[in-house]
């Protein structure tokens, strides 16, 4: 498959390609090198991009709607805007990564890398992020409605006025992290660390906790509405 003068397919060399506004729907690059490419405005749904090195790439609103990015490589790329709602990015690296307002609800993020990006105003809705790490990360008025998070590491994450009700959390470490006036409402906490986390004006309304739940000091958790033995 050619598109403006250049090889698509797996293994392809397209470092600094100019794709903006592509049509790649379905495009085979897994093991593909795209460092610093521009894919602003494409349609890579249902792409497959396994493996693929994409740093620094510009993706601006670009769709990758329920496209395959199984361990690729998005370190520093600009993402901001893109639609990836229901892709594959488990084992991906992210750091550095712009998503401000990306769609990525129902991805799978299972075991991904994002540390240091920026997640403002992100849409993660059902997304599966269990064993991700999201250290530092930016996630203010992210939301994380129903994401099934388990074990992921959230250290020092900036979650203010996040909407991450209905989550499982069962096991994240949120050691540092600030959740100033984020809505927790009916989210599993069980086994969660939150030391030294910065909790004013969060709601944890009906939260699942239990004994192994780490809380900040001197911190007064709600009841867990007789839910803490999980029986």
């Amino acid at each position: 498959m050619k598109v403006r003068g250049y090889e698509l397919e797996i293994g392809a060399d397209l470092a600094g390609a100019d794709l903006t506004d592509a049509d790649l729907r379905y495009v085979d690059l897994s093991e593909s090198w795209l460092g610093g490419a521009v894919l602003s405005g494409s349609d890579l749904s249902d792409a497959r991009l396994v493996g693929a090195d994409l740093r620094h790439t510009i993706c601006r609103e670009t769709v990758f709607a329920d496209a395959d990015l199984h361990h690729a490589n998005l370190w520093s790329a600009d993402l901001t805007d893109a639609r990836l709602g229901g892709a594959v990015l488990s084992r991906a690296w992210l750091g550095n990564a712009r998503l401000g307002g990306a769609d990525l609800r129902s991805a799978d993020l299972g075991g991904a890398w994002l540390t240091a990006a920026d997640l403002t105003g992100a849409l993660l809705g059902a997304a599966t992020l269990a064993g991700a790490s999201l250290t530092r990360t930016c996630m203010r008025d992210t939301d994380l409605t129903g994401t099934f998070a388990g074990g992921v590491d959230l250290r020092g994450a900036v979650l203010n006025g996040a909407t991450i009700r209905a989550a499982n959390l069962s096991g994240a470490i949120l050691r540092g992290a600030s959740l100033i006036d984020a809505d927790l409402s009916l989210t599993d906490l069980v086994g969660a660390d939150l030391t030294g986390t910065q909790m004013d004006g969060v709601s944890l309304h009906g939260i699942r906790h239990d004994e192994t739940t780490t809380w900040p000091e001197g911190f007064q958790p709600p009841s867990s509405d007789n839910l803490d033995d999980h029986d």
